[in-house]
């Protein structure tokens, strides 16, 4: 008896409608791609109840030869490539001829286009595959297509969809992905009648960002352009302050084509190392020009996977593009002064105020400490004895050995140095925060953040150099360690040695610290070292140069004045300089800011000095 037979056209059609159409959104997707691809400058895209009850796209492109608007509804009928050589060099976004066919297997659909040089157009009517109509009509050159009652006639494909609100979202959100890929396009969202979406196409993307995400995000991007070898780099990047809990406003494009990749993602978000604070993820929008004989697109039917032949280069390309663009300007936070809050505070605080005259207010308010003259000759910087004069940005180790000099000096040449008398110090906030004006404004520095900052850069351009000098310890202190412990300084002891401390087995569990990297007070030295510790054991599956990237920051903090310590003016003069030396960098190496600013301007107007 025959067990094996062949399955009828629109069977199959249906069973591949599982892969390309897994929601409204993924026809939205198809249909807007075939737009593209049409070389349209106008697409609208109008849904009702989520996309399962009505869809349809709108384009005024080339429009489909009244001959050909049938077999386009073929399977693996396209326009887009003829032999299997085509597939090594698709310019396209579509390709694989199923998209039409397994839409109009699971739907009711209508087509009408026409084409620049016909007197004409088509009107074809299909359902579940089926032909139904095909008629002459009165229509403009594009094309139009009607995708109504998705999934119909597959009913365990329609009880896996959300809410109609969840699969909106997943089509608006579709949709300003083709509007960040395509900025030179107009695109027209409608969602129940009501115009959600509309965008110029001036093939501005920043535009484009300020209508999707609005003006925060608009302005507070930083352009990236970047070539190496065959791979060209255009976009913008989101600056610190912008950053979210979630990685939903990152979009890469390849060759105009929507993708998701992990080393694409990767190369993100170590670029951002060092910038942003734990569990926060930068904003980009990124497009690459790539040579498509380099990649492969025909994954998966979704074309939202792509290979590359070399995915080093790729991260290279990217996590450099993104390192030049973050570091080509210091981003300083501006202060911004709320009236009611500062009314809060002042009445919340109306004790402590009666028991002072007027013109000790703004003193009593900010707390500002003015040390007496002091003779700087007998001055012991203490902590800030290490400072460097001279910094380079942190890239990465393995990126910097790699890049070579050059690329640091390239980067760090965008501003010049700022020297002593482009600032005055003012004094000292709650122990904690140097206040210095320069120029038009006020800037307040966190001194432990900042100090941290020169620590690890200082610890990174030594390791980089290979001319990290450990500090040998008057007093060698003995840690008493646990089983697991001993045993990690054991099999790591040539990891603790090229981060610069000197550690042997002091018996019973315990080790005897002769050198450290880097002047730390021994209170401090048994956390630190058991902090390492902890990080090599919770991090055996990581990347050795990770490893040692996080255990400066360790040590950098450690070894970082505190908050809540006085200073004196020689030493807040020192670490002020040192700080207002590094080019472009206004982040602790965990990602908290530096310094922010109150611009002159602002405080005048808040004392009616100025205008609005």
């Amino acid at each position: 008896m025959k067990n094996i037979h062949l399955l009828d056209q629109q069977v199959s059609n249906m069973i591949a409608a599982g892969e390309v159409v897994e929601r409204p959104a993924a026809v939205v997707k198809e249909l807007i791609e075939n737009a593209i691809d049409a070389k349209a400058q106008m697409i609208s895209v109008e849904i009702k109840n989520g996309g399962k009850s009505f869809i349809r796209v709108s384009d005024n492109g080339n429009g489909i030869d009244n001959e050909d608007t049938v077999v386009a509804f073929e399977r693996h009928a396209t326009s887009k490539i003829k032999t299997a050589t085509d597939l090594n060099s698709i310019f396209t976004l579509g390709f694989r001829g199923e998209a039409l066919a397994s839409i109009a297997a699971v739907a009711h659909v209508e087509l009408i286009t026409r084409t620049a040089d016909a007197e004409e157009g088509t009107h074809v009517i299909i359902k579940a595959g089926q032909l139904i109509s095909q008629q002459p009509a009165g229509c403009p050159k594009g094309t139009t297509i009607i995708v109504k009652n998705l999934f119909y006639n597959t009913p365990a494909r329609m009880k896996f969809l959300k809410k109609d609100a969840t699969e909106a979202g997943h089509i608006g959100d579709l949709v300003n992905r083709m509007v960040l890929g395509h900025p030179e396009i107009s695109f027209r969202y409608i969602n129940n009648g009501k115009e959600v979406t509309f965008t110029p196409g001036d093939n501005n993307l920043r535009s484009c960002i300020y209508n999707i995400y609005g003006k925060e995000y608009a302005k507070s991007m930083v352009e990236v352009k970047h070539s190496d070898g065959n791979i060209v780099i255009q976009g913008l990047a989101g600056k610190a302050n912008i950053a979210r809990a979630n990685r939903n406003f990152q979009s890469f494009f390849i060759n105009g084509r929507y993708i998701k990749s992990n080393t694409l993602t990767y190369a993100l978000q170590q670029a951002y190392k060092n910038l942003l604070m734990v569990n926060r993820f930068p904003v980009a929008v990124l497009h690459l020009k790539i040579n498509p004989n380099v990649i492969d697109v025909n994954v998966h039917p979704t074309k939202m996977e792509v290979k590359f032949s070399n995915e080093k280069q790729i991260f290279d390309a990217v996590y450099w593009a993104i390192k030049n663009a973050l570091y080509s300007e210091k981003d300083i936070p501006e202060v911004t002064l709320s009236k009611q809050d500062l009314f809060n505070y002042t009445t919340s605080n109306n004790k402590q105020y009666n028991d002072i005259n007027d013109t000790d207010v703004i003193g009593q308010q900010i707390n500002v400490s003015r040390p007496a003259p002091i003779n700087y000759e007998d001055i012991t910087l203490k902590e800030s004895v290490n400072m460097i004069n001279n910094q380079s940005s942190d890239f990465g180790i393995d990126s910097v050995m790699e890049k070579g000099e050059n690329t640091v000096e390239a980067i760090n040449s965008s501003n010049e140095l700022i020297t002593k008398n482009q600032f005055k110090i003012i004094g000292q906030m709650f122990n904690t925060y140097i206040i210095i004006e320069k120029d038009e404004e006020m800037i307040l520095i966190d001194q432990h953040a900042a100090h941290e900052r020169l620590n690890y850069e200082k610890l990174m351009l030594d390791y980089k150099q290979r001319t990290l000098m450990p500090q040998t310890l008057l007093v060698p202190v003995v840690i008493q360690l646990s089983n697991i412990e001993i045993e990690i300084v054991k099999e790591h002891k040539e990891f603790f040695e090229k981060i610069g401390f000197e550690a042997e087995d002091f018996g019973n569990n315990s080790v005897v610290v002769r050198q450290t990297p880097i002047s730390v007070g021994e209170n401090y030295m048994k956390d630190l070292f058991l902090e390492i510790v902890n990080l090599i054991q919770k991090s055996n599956k990581e990347a050795l140069t990770d490893m040692e990237s996080h255990a400066f920051y360790t040590i950098a903090c450690k070894s970082a004045i505190k908050a809540n310590k006085g200073l004196h003016m020689a030493e807040m003069d020192k670490l002020v300089e040192d700080i207002l030396s590094l080019r472009n960098i206004n982040t602790c190496p965990h990602g908290r800011p530096i310094m922010i600013s109150l611009s002159k301007y602002k405080i005048e107007k808040e004392f009616k000095r100025v205008g609005a």
